[in-house]
């Protein structure tokens, strides 16, 4: 499975190696030409890619029920999670990091599946959930609900 959080910032490879290593010491880390690839052992597999395109490039935005016009990103990080006997650890760590990754550069985020359900939309400081999704964190993760802020999201 994989998901996806684009940001309309940039968070830096070191910084993201940092945070990872704190929350499992067993990442191994690869460059690339295009991207920046974290494997941590367990089944998650995340990677940055950066966004060369200018703003007014289609390629450039993400069409996305949270808000009207189209969501301009600068980063997208990419999560693979692999079949295995970890991925509740694995969803967790997810959000961990998509978390301490928006809150740490007080920028704009979308992270959804890649089939195009999109879970949630950041915003100064507040996260807006798709309902199905915030029912999922407050059934399975309830304790990372704790220290956001958040709402549901009423749709148009």
């Amino acid at each position: 499975m994989e998901y996806s959080l684009k940001l309309n910032g940039k968070q830096d490879a070191l910084w993201i190696k940092n945070l990872l290593i704190s929350k499992n010491p067993k990442v191994s880390y690869r460059k690339n030409a295009n991207n920046d690839e974290f494997d941590l052992g367990n089944g998650l597999k995340i990677t940055l890619y950066d966004n060369h395109f200018p703003p007014n490039h289609p390629v450039a935005s993400y069409e996305t029920m949270f808000q009207e016009e189209d969501f301009i990103y600068e980063q997208t990080i990419s999560y693979e999670l692999k079949n295995n006997q970890q991925y509740e650890i694995c969803y967790k760590m997810m959000y961990e990091i998509s978390f301490a990754i928006l809150e740490s550069l007080h920028v704009n985020g979308i992270f959804y599946h890649t089939s195009g359900e999109e879970m949630f939309f950041y915003a100064e400081g507040t996260y807006t959930f798709n309902i199905t999704y915030l029912e999922l964190l407050r059934t399975n993760y309830e304790e990372l609900l704790e220290h956001i802020e958040y709402e549901n999201f009423m749709g148009s």
